[in-house]
């Protein structure tokens, strides 16, 4: 028999014979070891989003933090919006298939699906997103980064074999998300499928479309009102599915920093709880409609915290707004980075969408794609896309990462810095506010300079190595082999789409065009109610995106337009450097020759700094040999005929080695020093030295200059 009033034994304290150092004492023994090096610049690190990291963190820092005590499913929802979500469903292998013609998308899904994708996400072309069919699209825009489908046929032969009513899908629809829903409500009345068990998203994001390429093929206030009409419509037909986009992949890719983001993606958000409420839609009804995009960076512990901090933060706005808790629960699709994704030394790719899948699911999101690591290259490959598949495979079965709720609670670092994130994009926010609203702020390009900055930042970053990419900035291989690209023949795509999209406009299987005509027209008479059907109706008869987009939009008005984003991957200034070089260079012989001077223990650490700052670029260097004097050191350079020299040895050897080698050589190649002996900076310039590099050199620079020369030699 137990006795209950025994109290428990006090557990026992792991070393507790050892004295527990205090924060003072271990801050004492760091400045001892730091040998008079500051603290404050060692041990300190700044990020981009204005935060200060500190190499530990104790209990302390997260006293008074109230979202620390909230369990996962609780309100703000940091930990998460369902407390058993991940241990009976996990997250959604939702794996991107940007494949141009409907067969090719049907036949990477059906193979997918069969070796463990969960979910459908389907991306449409740039000519369907903008409402276009292809015989009334440009050569370019049919097929480019997505699926090109008209109608509920293609759409059929698309999805063939699937069951929407038990597999969740994701439609990145740009503004022909109404009709491209009408065309899948249709499919699935076609094909039996019960539409009330639908499940994923189908939405638009207007402002962030604007964002992206400048300008809309339709008026914001349209778009509001088929927003609303469908919103409307799902809400009693499809509750399950989400009919409202905020997407803040294209900012991140642009350049923001995780504060930028956050706060973009919460003005986002008012702005269609405002709109939709004009339009008669709840704060309720509209927020449990909304689903997020989110794109995860290479900062693991950043990344974590903007997605925990994403939750409190759009709890927090709809509670303000006069929604209910339920209605407060963000839905958040993840993809990782574009932006850290390179061409050269693709396959380091891998790694970077490992890590940054690890922080999108310990960070909670409920659906996410894993970018191949050829996914820069073009349109994956079978490999890529199964190294991407079995990456959030092997999170969930080997890791078990499914199997702990919110793995990051509790860390007094990971709870710290989302509560910095969350007080410093509320900040942003409130600054969006003022400027009237993200609309006003787009109009005004304020978002887009303030990303811009962040992205100069990134790029200055990167060129002095403060910032490393492997295999672009540092650690370049140049005996990789090139991996072969997919690139799709969009000419080719482009006329074969627009010669069967006029065929089937005239086949029985489309129906008859003027069945077709009459049932668009019912779609202008019909009462504002039955709209949705009407067009579903349409679509079930064979109307496509364009025609739909003509007859919807009838007399639309002002298009707006707006400062374009220009997303850009970090690593391509120096890819292209790369590709410069190695098309301009002579293979004959090397661009660059070290002339090594004196005992090489001296200086090997220099050496080997400064053949990789060269090969960064892909230039040619001659580096192995070591001379005794300059003199022999001036013979092998001249009968290697390279344009440029660099300099190598110890500080103390220069005064008495760079004369003889610049005086000798500045006539035939430029001369480079490594290092930066400021007392001699003058005089060696004055010998010949044409510049000098060193952990603090602007490597592009350096590099893109050498490009030139070698370009025009």
């Amino acid at each position: 028999m137990v006795d209950t009033n025994q109290s428990a034994a006090e557990p026992k304290r792991l070393l507790s014979e050892f004295e527990a150092p205090t924060l003072e004492q271990w801050h004492e023994e760091v400045v001892r070891l730091l040998k008079g090096a500051p603290f404050e610049k060692k041990m300190l690190t700044p990020t981009y989003e204005g935060i200060t990291l500190k190499p530990i963190y104790t209990q302390e820092d997260v006293e008074g933090l109230e979202h620390v005590k909230a369990l996962p499913g609780d309100p703000p929802y940091v930990r998460g919006t369902d407390p058993i979500h991940y241990r009976t469903h996990g997250w959604e292998i939702a794996q991107e298939l940007p494949y141009p013609t409907y067969e090719e998308f049907n036949a990477a899904l059906k193979h997918d699906m069969a070796r463990g994708q969960s979910a459908v996400n389907l991306l449409l072309d740039e000519a369907t997103q903008a409402g276009l069919d292809p015989d009334y699209a440009q050569q370019g825009q049919v097929g480019k980064d997505g699926t090109s489908i008209s109608s509920v046929i293609g759409l059929g032969r698309a999805l063939d074999g699937l069951d929407l009513s038990e597999t969740p899908i994701y439609i990145q629809a740009g503004s022909a998300a109404l009709p491209f829903a009408a065309l899948l409500i249709a499919l699935m009345r076609r094909n039996g499928q019960d539409v009330s068990k639908l499940r994923g998203s189908i939405g638009f994001d207007p402002l962030a479309g604007l964002a992206t390429h400048g300008s809309l093929p339709i008026s914001l206030e349209r778009a509001w009102a088929e927003i609303a009409l469908l919103t409307r419509w799902a809400r009693s037909h499809a509750p399950q599915v989400k009919t409202i986009s905020i997407w803040s992949h294209m900012w991140h890719e642009a350049g923001a920093n995780a504060v930028q983001e956050l706060a973009i993606a919460l003005a986002t958000g008012v702005c269609y709880l405002r709109e939709m409420e004009q339009r008669g839609l709840s704060v309720e009804e509209t927020a449990g409609k909304m689903q997020f995009g989110f794109s995860i960076g290479g900062h693991f512990f950043m990344e974590i915290a903007k997605l925990r901090a994403a939750r409190l933060l759009w709890a927090k706005v709809v509670q303000a707004s006069g929604g209910s808790p339920d209605a407060g629960k963000m839905t958040i699709h993840g993809r990782t980075s574009r932006r850290q994704q390179t061409t050269f030394d693709p396959y380091t790719n891998i790694l970077r969408s490992t890590t940054q899948a690890f922080s999108a699911v310990v960070g909670g999101v409920d659906s996410l794609h894993v970018a191949p690591f050829d996914e820069a290259l073009g349109v994956p490959g079978e490999f890529g896309r199964r190294i991407a598949r079995n990456t959030h495979i092997i999170l969930r079965d080997e890791a078990h990462l499914n199997n702990v709720l919110d793995p990051a609670g509790g860390s007094w670092y990971v709870e710290t810095l989302t509560d910095q994130l969350s007080q410093e994009a509320w900040k942003l926010f409130q600054q969006i506010e003022a400027e009237g609203g993200i609309e006003k702020a787009l109009e005004k390009g304020f978002l887009q300079e303030m990303v811009e900055a962040t992205a100069q930042e990134r790029h200055a970053n990167l060129a002095t190595r403060k910032d490393v990419q492997v295999g672009i900035n540092m650690y370049p291989n140049l005996a990789e082999r090139p991996v072969d690209a997919i690139i799709p023949d969009l000419e080719k795509v482009f006329e074969d789409r627009t010669k069967r999209l006029q065929a089937l406009r005239v086949s029985s299987e489309h129906g008859k065009e003027v069945q077709v005509l009459f049932k668009l027209g019912a779609i202008m008479e019909a009462d504002p109610e039955d709209v949705f059907e009407a067009v579903i109706d349409a679509a079930a008869h064979g109307a496509t995106i364009g025609e739909f987009t003509k007859t919807l939009r009838h007399g639309d008005g002002t298009k707006p337009t707006a400062r374009q984003l220009i997303a850009k991957r970090v690593s391509e200034d120096f890819e292209n450097l790369r590709r410069r070089v190695l098309a301009a260079q002579d293979e004959r012989k090397p661009s660059v020759f070290l002339a090594n001077v004196g005992p090489v223990a001296g200086y090997m650490p220099r050496v080997d700094f400064t053949r990789s700052f060269f090969q960064v670029g892909g230039f040619r260097v001659a580096g192995d040999d070591w001379f005794e004097d300059a003199e022999a050191a001036v013979e092998a350079a001249k009968a290697s005929r390279a344009s440029v020299v660099v300099i190598v040895s110890t500080d103390d050897q220069y005064e008495e080695i760079v004369p003889t080698i610049a005086g000798s050589l500045k006539q035939q190649a430029k001369i480079i020093l490594a290092g930066y002996p400021k007392e001699q900076i003058e005089s060696f310039t004055a010998a010949g030295v044409e510049s000098f590099i060193h952990m603090r050199s602007d490597v592009y620079a350096v590099l893109n200059e050498l490009a030139d020369n070698l370009e025009g030699k």
